[in-house]
């Protein structure tokens, strides 16, 4: 998802493409798109990228990016080259943290985490109004959180493979049963046995994650972005029930209002703020 805004956070132009992990091809769908938006590349005051994969957001090195084939890649470096414009980097949850903070549900907010439910699970955490990232850029890898089961069953966790506690809680999960994960949900509201079953399962593990971070870190808000989502509004009031019975620490619990675009937004956010042009209470 390409989005072109201005500081004060007005979408001039937005356009979903292919991914790619070729530097080249990312340049030349970057410059189609600033033509198709009439958008002379002189008024560019810098680009932003969200990346799904680890990011040394302060150098613009992606450290690892499979999704990508990426590892230990300056894509900063590579797309300033290319373009002679300031370029900044982040994880894409991250960014679309900041996108929620900036235009979204956690609007002006100092203390939140924002979940992401979609092929894979990711997380970003607000804390005293700044991004954690933690030594190694590795803050709010959720899906490598074990329950119980995996500690009995001896599982384990490992890079390039899906955490386990994704695997309880993300859309590739939910299919794995047979349904794409929003015609699961449509089932379960049909009163489909064995889908009652599953998403039942499904709200509980996703009330234990998000009580285990509420208990931690006490953020106002925990907001839930990704595909997954999208399916989740009949269901948000049973996350809060069973949140609140897990944990006394008060916490409001909101779908995404940026949706899929929370990314892109952010990524324009992160790269107004880097250079002192955004407007808004987003410190980056």
């Amino acid at each position: 998802m390409i989005h072109i805004a201005n500081v004060a956070g007005e979408i001039a132009y937005k356009r979903k493409v292919c991914t790619t992990g070729k530097p080249e091809e990312i340049h030349g769908i970057i410059r189609e798109t600033l033509e198709s938006a009439s958008i002379p590349i002189e008024q560019v005051a810098a680009f932003g990228f969200g990346v799904p994969g680890i990011t040394d957001t302060r150098q613009g090195i992606v450290i690892e990016a499979p999704a990508l084939q990426w590892a230990n890649m300056p894509i900063g470096e590579k797309m300033s080259q290319y373009f002679n414009k300031p370029v900044f980097v982040d994880n894409d949850v991250n960014c679309a943290a900041l996108g929620e903070r900036w235009l979204g549900t956690a609007r002006k907010l100092e203390d939140f985490v924002f979940l992401a439910l979609g092929t894979g699970v990711g997380s970003a955490i607000f804390a005293n109004g700044s991004l954690v990232y933690g030594s190694d850029y590795m803050a709010g890898e959720i899906a490598y959180m074990v329950l119980d089961d995996d500690v009995l069953n001896r599982d384990s966790n490992a890079f390039g493979q899906f955490g386990l506690y994704e695997k309880r809680i993300s859309g590739t999960s939910l299919s794995s049963h047979g349904y794409a994960s929003d015609e699961l949900f449509v089932k379960y509201a049909a009163g489909d046995p064995l889908a009652q079953k599953i998403v039942r399962q499904f709200v509980s593990n996703l009330a234990i994650g998000i009580s285990n971070v509420v208990s931690l870190l006490n953020p106002q808000k925990v907001i839930i972005g990704g595909g997954v989502s999208q399916s989740l509004s009949d269901l948000l009031e049973q996350v809060r029930t069973t949140v609140s019975k897990l944990t006394p620490v008060p916490v409001a619990i909101e779908l995404s209002s940026l949706g899929e675009h929370s990314g892109a937004v952010g990524a324009a956010a992160m790269a107004l703020g880097r250079i002192g042009r955004l407007e808004g209470d987003v410190p980056i």
